[in-house]
């Protein structure tokens, strides 16, 4: 497993390749099938809207990688939040509005998410995702309980937020628990909170 700190850097290219299996990966997301029907057109922009958010990421937050590329578990700071100049630092923000009707009810969508719901000191799943061929392997749940092993001992709290009651069981059996939830009832998407609390 490879883990890439806080201060350390993915090149360009290891993040346009980790950002194409982000688009499949979340190709049906309920976020992203709400924004963009067209199933073609959704895996084109969700690829650029993850090329920003590992961009964001890059440098700042924890990746941890499987050792064959197959999947990432990505942790930033709840408080840590997305700004304008960290939007434009990536040039897919060109993309992003060039996609802009979809981009825009991706975000109106992410609007209720609220990351302040979270203490300031946990750290969160932002995102976690493995190559769809290579689901149903362990290779997301390797990532995560390594991930909390290793960053327990730094005194951080963990959570993350989900969308689908699949993933929120899943998340159930790895010690998270709901915590609280919001609604975007024009796209009928429920938004779960989640906190660790251990196995």
């Amino acid at each position: 497993m490879r883990i890439i700190k806080p201060g350390e850097k993915l090149d360009t290219k290891e993040l346009r390749y980790f950002a194409k299996m982000a688009a499949r990966a979340y190709v049906n997301d309920p976020v992203h099938s709400y924004a963009t029907k067209n199933p073609e057109r959704r895996v084109r922009f969700v690829y650029h809207f993850m090329m920003e958010r590992l961009n964001t990421s890059n440098g700042e937050d924890y990746f941890y990688i499987d050792d064959e590329n197959r999947g990432v578990c990505v942790w930033r700071k709840a408080h840590n939040e997305y700004g304008v100049l960290d939007f434009l630092s990536c040039i897919d923000w060109l993309y992003l509005y060039w996609f802009w009707p979809n981009t825009l009810r991706t975000l109106a969508a992410y609007g209720p998410l609220d990351v302040k719901v979270f203490d300031e000191d946990t750290w969160i799943i932002s995102p976690v995702f493995v190559d769809p061929e290579q689901q149903g392997k362990g290779i997301a749940t390797g990532l995560i309980k390594k991930s909390i092993e290793d960053l327990v001992p730094l005194g951080y709290k963990f959570g993350l937020e989900a969308q689908d009651e699949k993933n929120v069981k899943y998340y159930e059996k790895l010690g998270f628990r709901v915590f609280d939830k919001t609604e975007f009832k024009k796209g009928n998407i429920t938004h779960y909170y989640m906190i660790y609390e251990g196995n």
